[in-house]
């Protein structure tokens, strides 16, 4: 049974005096969850919550009304109720799932109830802002946090020198999720930004060594340390922070960042100090920056290649600042609604024909692999191979023994000395795999296998040079490079050396894979529900049954022509 948080009156009163005076007494810290304890001390680069080194301001929003658990269980609830009494229609009957979760919602941590977000069903799609069939990005407006959408985040990764010869792989990143539709969000009192969780995501690997990762910090915009300005743009989760030197321009940006990688016999300190200018364009990725866009849901997305460290940079492991000497970054900012969960296109014909196909025909399992190569030649490519159900014997494997290998259809752009795109595919190969074994409280080992490298053979391409056709994108350390997302999902990200077909050291790259692991218990126990076999059982993937398949078959035919003009509207696909 989940850990219930209450507060009566006289105690919320006293910790609200306490925070307006600048301080609080231990008998209060009772109010907070323990995980919300911990994710408050992390962004602010405490090892332990001690509410006399957290600011007056941060301890009055940590107090307030807002913040609290029965007001956040109680507007998860609400939303729970909402799904319940409106229904997509053409969609599978999730009411069943709902009810469950709500016995568990009444009160709740920022943590637990984004958790439950994700164990909703595609229905959840509804009230966000939608994908649009076609989009004019401006720049750098378009590189804030759009909070209106469901989900997004700023992607910092790369390949960075010390001025002592070492090689390390760099993460950082920032991901934030809307925890309610935004119209919901406004009636509770909430504003765009009090409606966010965000997510640290912060690792360090030493080439040759030893991947070091902090598992993610989450705290939700009613804790009030989330905020975002723009001209500069200025995006911070507590100390942590993205931050522009100019007002017209993304570029060059600093990222500041700390965390503690807790995986070993010790915990190890590991930080970022990375300014970073640019010498490309923006990219647009997918279909002109949709990738997807189809009945409302999908991403948009844009990246920005061979960004370089700027003097004065470093990075901090286990105590030690290393100086940097030079690097080579990648910047991803992609956002959306309809991706986490899975959701229903919002286009009622699109969701019927989306949603009677898998009816006839087994449905792709989400999850994909992203590979980012950066070659010496100042060239370089981003791809995806998306999860199919042809592949699906190699995903959530945890067996004694690897998987195989696997062959993937791969696409994406290559990106020529100039910065013009060209689009590539190919197939990827995987034959080496690793075996997650890393673990921290609270999250569990997995015992999935993932990728441990990937042979890439492009299709006859004339803007590909001959010596970049096979490319092996090895990771520069072989113990596997795993974390978590703050709601139990788990991926793969790290660095990997770039090499050609006989073997000689071409550039560096990333190499990210989801969907390898199963994420349901552990997303079960950061919601602070039991995983009982009947719990598990309402999480599983859902038809429609035969009297709805039925009846949207019928709604397909007699809308057929609008159902082709809507399809043909999709984008990136």
């Amino acid at each position: 049974m989940k850990k219930k948080y209450f507060v009566g009156a006289a105690g919320a009163s006293l910790a609200l005096w306490l925070a307006a005076c600048g301080g609080s007494s231990t008998s209060d810290i009772s109010v907070l969850p323990k995980d919300t304890q911990e994710n408050v001390a992390r962004v602010l680069w405490q090892t332990q919550y001690d509410e006399s080194k957290i600011p007056a301001d941060v301890l009055k929003n940590l107090y307030s009304p807002k913040n609290l658990p029965a007001a956040r269980g109680a507007r998860t609830q609400k939303w729970l109720d909402d799904l319940m009494a409106n229904p997509d229609s053409c969609s599978p009957d999730y009411s069943d799932r709902y009810k469950a979760l709500k016995n568990h919602a009444g009160s709740l941590s920022g943590q637990q109830a984004y958790a439950i977000n994700l164990l909703l069903g595609p229905d959840s799609s509804r009230g966000y802002q939608e994908i649009p069939s076609r989009i004019d990005f401006s720049f750098p407006a378009d590189d804030a946090p759009q909070n209106q959408y469901q989900v997004g985040w700023h992607f910092f990764v790369g390949s960075a020198y010390a001025q002592d010869g070492e090689e390390y792989g760099v993460q950082m990143m920032f991901w934030h999720y809307a925890m309610l539709p935004p119209a919901m969000a406004k009636a509770a009192g909430l504003s765009d930004l009090e409606n966010q969780a965000l997510e640290l995501h912060l690792a360090v690997t030493r080439a040759d060594g030893r991947h070091y990762r902090a598992k993610p910090y989450v705290v939700t915009g009613t804790t009030g340390l989330v905020q975002f300005s723009e001209a500069p743009f200025h995006y911070v989760q507590g100390k942590n922070y993205m931050r522009s030197r100019q007002k017209d321009s993304l570029f060059p940006i600093d990222l500041r960042a700390w965390g503690q990688d807790e995986a070993g016999s010790k915990p190890v300190d590991i930080g970022l100090n990375i300014g970073l200018s640019q010498t490309k364009g923006y990219v647009l990725n997918g279909d002109h920056g949709l990738s997807p866009a189809c009945g409302g849901v999908g991403t948009l997305y844009y990246s920005v290649p061979n960004l370089r460290i700027t003097d004065g940079s470093w990075l901090e492991v286990d105590g030690k600042k290393v100086q940097l000497a030079s690097g080579k970054f990648w910047y991803d900012h992609q956002y959306g609604t309809g991706m986490l969960p899975e959701g229903n296109p919002r286009s009622a014909l699109v969701r019927a024909y989306s949603n009677v196909n898998p009816f006839k025909q087994p449905a792709n399992p989400g999850g994909w692999d992203w590979l980012m190569l950066q070659f010496d030649d100042n060239t370089e490519m981003g791809l995806a191979a998306l999860h199919t159900a042809q592949n699906a014997a190699f995903y959530q494997q945890t067996g004694p023994n690897p998987p195989g290998t696997m062959t993937a259809p791969v696409n994406g752009l290559f990106i020529d000395e100039k910065g013009e795109t060209h689009p590539v595919t190919g197939q990827a190969q995987v034959s080496e795999w690793t075996r997650s074994t890393v673990s921290y409280a609270p999250y569990d080992v997995t015992q999935a296998w993932y990728p441990n490298g990937v042979k890439l053979v492009f299709d006859d391409n004339p803007r590909i040079p001959a010596a970049r056709r096979v490319v092996h994108m090895d990771p520069i350390v072989k113990t596997g490079q795993q974390g978590w997302f703050a709601m139990g999902l788990q991926y793969s990200e790290g660095a990997v050396y770039l090499k050609n077909a006989q073997g000689d050291k071409v550039g560096r790259g990333f190499l990210e894979s989801t969907g390898y692991a199963n994420g349901n218990k552990q997303m079960l126990k950061l919601a602070g529900i039991p995983a009982t076999s009947e719990m598990l059982g309402l999480l599983e993937k859902r038809k429609l049954n035969p009297s709805q398949q039925a009846a949207c078959e019928a709604l397909l035919e007699k809308n057929a022509a609008q159902v082709l003009e809507e399809i043909a509207q999709c984008k990136g696909i």
